[in-house]
């Protein structure tokens, strides 16, 4: 337009207007598309888990506020807190650690838990956990704020007893499934006057020197009370095994075929030239752990009730135990379940069976009646006076929160969970917005590397965070109708396993049938790639004010930080995927109406 040019009223209109039919536009958000909004997550947890979050988190999430609280005066969750003597993990050491961070220098092929919890502290020193870290601090309630888009986080300081409301954008809970210990339902709990022990709040005065000589009552046949009974037989005047239920000990855990091929039993340690060439040589640990992971990863088929694998293994189960016990049948009549090796938490148990049929042990199937100030009564009306009680009887397995976790609309996670706990792939869960749980229901592996489908349950987090960074979304919840669509598949995939058949099991909150609320429904690898690929459309989101009118306003204003800046911006050059080049051995033979084969050949062997 020339200054002789007269104004018209078209002639005033933006240039947004010309390509918008003449309807102004609102301003373009002068942004830039990489300019994640500043986001803060609060972890409840210092465990596996936690310490996980801690290292990824800080890593992959840009503008990010972090704080990890845990009750606990150190990193480490069960392993900080389970002292009982013989504790160590039924998986080998190899494939129960970080993919990152390998461990050259386990002692043993089954470590123990003072080995597995130096691991963990390590490890969180190493990359910087602490810094985050807030010990002595307990979860008292969260509430979500539909307004501000916050949870509300009440916390209690331990050490001071000040409670005070933290906030934060996300809130991840890292705090385990089986994390309340409880004592049996037993009448006359109070009224024993020797020593009481739960295993999982194990009193440090109680060594074994101290229990040598003594009158001891184990209750209880679980992971734990099957690794306890060994290491007290071995010291006890008597022990006086409880156990009213059934249960399989395998010969055959966790990576047991290296056992085979080394003529170990039950476990066994590395030698010094073996941990020297690991150390010296990181490649042969990478094809050692290459090696290990695989035989863990390798149970699945075990699992499918009816299978010719299930069934040979429910052989070899039961072969094994009766040899053990053949020195006293009778208690291979007590143990042997009806149902099949796995539906309960499988426990291979090295020294168990061996320490049961010692002349100091006493083997109790029947049902308790009462404790008694001097010991146990059953309900045959026999009493049996010990010195010591070790109550082996586990977690509260209902999934039932202590503490109120309020989400949309003010409904409690409890309401939620009625009748049953369920989770989005173990992580998300309906009306809780900006909540991720780290092995929440439904989310722990059958079989398979825990810890390794932990850290893709991690990886996955980080995209979700990452989405509402990028898209400047104010909440990410998954949809109802997603949840109840995954948990019609979850059921109907158990029915083919050996998990739904009629054991009392903590799988199934402590119940012979239901449903099975703990587990993927199927190995940790076919896990790890369900969890590679979010299903976005599974969400429901709500929008911060930079976004609500139009969810696109995060393309901003079509630059990134590193050109605004004039810094690098050809990193993608190092980050290349380079194809595979083809040969001419390689060239399939392909027919085709038009170009022959040799004829294909022929044009690629002449391209320059």
């Amino acid at each position: 337009m020339t200054s002789e040019t007269p104004e018209t009223p078209e002639s005033k209109k933006s240039p947004e207007a010309y390509l918008n039919g003449g309807i102004d536009l609102p301003p373009l958000w002068e942004h830039c598309i990489d300019n994640y909004r500043p986001i803060k997550i609060i972890v409840i947890g210092a465990g596996l888990s936690g310490i996980l979050a801690g290292i990824r988190f800080s890593q992959q999430i840009p503008n990010l506020d972090l704080t990890i609280y845990d009750k606990n005066e150190e990193v480490g969750g069960t392993w900080w807190e389970n002292r009982y003597p013989g504790v160590r993990c039924d998986i080998p050491s190899a494939a129960y650690q970080y993919t990152f961070e390998s461990n050259t220098e386990w002692p043993e092929y089954y470590s123990t838990g003072p080995e597995i919890q130096k691991y963990f502290q390590r490890t969180a020193w190493k990359f910087g956990v602490y810094r985050f870290t807030k010990f002595r601090h307990q979860l008292l309630g969260a509430t979500w704020c539909e307004r501000d888009g916050k949870w509300e986080l009440k916390m209690k300081n331990l050490n001071t007893g000040e409670v005070y409301i933290d906030t934060c954008d996300f809130y991840a809970s890292a705090t385990g499934i089986l994390n309340k210990w409880k004592w049996p339902d037993i009448e006359g709990l109070e009224s024993y006057q020797g020593k009481l022990v739960h295993s999982a709040n194990w009193d440090p005065e109680l060594t074994l020197d101290a229990m040598k000589g003594k009158n001891i009552a184990l209750i209880g046949a679980g992971s734990t009370g099957i690794q306890i009974l060994p290491q007290i037989q071995s010291v006890a005047n008597r022990v006086d095994h409880y156990m009213s239920g059934k249960t399989w000990i395998s010969p055959i855990g966790f990576g047991s075929e290296e056992l085979r091929e080394r003529g170990a039993i039950g476990n066994f340690a590395h030698s010094e030239e073996e941990l020297r060439q690991w150390k010296d040589d990181p490649a042969s640990y990478h094809a050692w752990r290459h090696k290990i992971e695989k035989y863990v990863n390798g149970a699945a088929l075990i699992t499918l009730f009816g299978s010719t694998s299930q069934q040979n293994f429910q052989k070899i189960n039961h072969d094994a135990m009766r040899e053990k016990l053949k020195r006293k049948p009778e208690i291979m009549e007590a143990l042997e379940p009806a149902w099949p090796p796995g539906c309960r938490r499988l426990t291979p148990g090295p020294g168990y069976l061996e320490a049961l049929v010692e002349d100091n042990v006493s083997f109790v199937p029947t049902k308790i009646k009462r404790f008694t100030p001097e010991g146990i009564e059953t309900v045959d009306g026999e009493e049996r006076k010990v010195d010591i009680i070790i109550c082996a009887t586990g977690f509260d397995t209902t999934l039932k929160q202590n503490i109120p976790i309020i989400g949309q609309g003010g409904v409690d996670l409890n309401e939620i969970w009625d009748p049953y706990p369920e989770s989005y792939f173990g992580i998300f869960v309906p009306k809780m917005p900006n909540m991720i749980r780290f092995v929440g229901p439904n989310g722990a592996p059958g079989t398979g590397g825990f810890v390794h489908l932990i850290e893709c349950a991690c990886e996955y987090m980080v995209k979700a965070v990452q989405k509402v960074q990028r898209e400047y979304l104010k909440s990410i919840t998954v949809k109802p109708e997603a949840m109840t669509m995954l948990t019609k598949h979850i059921d109907k995939f158990f029915t083919k396993t050996i998990y739904t058949q009629p054991c009392k099991s903590w799988m199934k909150r402590g119940k012979e049938d239901g449903r099975v609320i703990t587990l993927w429904p199927g190995s940790a690898i076919h896990a790890v790639v369900a969890f590679d690929n979010p299903r976005w459309e599974d969400f429901e989101y709500t929008y911060l004010p930079e976004t609500e009118n139009n969810h696109f306003s995060f393309l901003g204003k079509g630059l990134t930080l590193a050109q605004e800046a004039d810094a690098v911006t050809t990193e993608y050059l190092d980050l290349v995927e380079k194809p595979h080049v083809i040969n001419s051995e390689e060239l399939p033979r392909l027919e085709s109406p038009y170009v022959s084969a040799e004829e294909r050949l022929k044009g690629y062997m002449e391209l320059p």
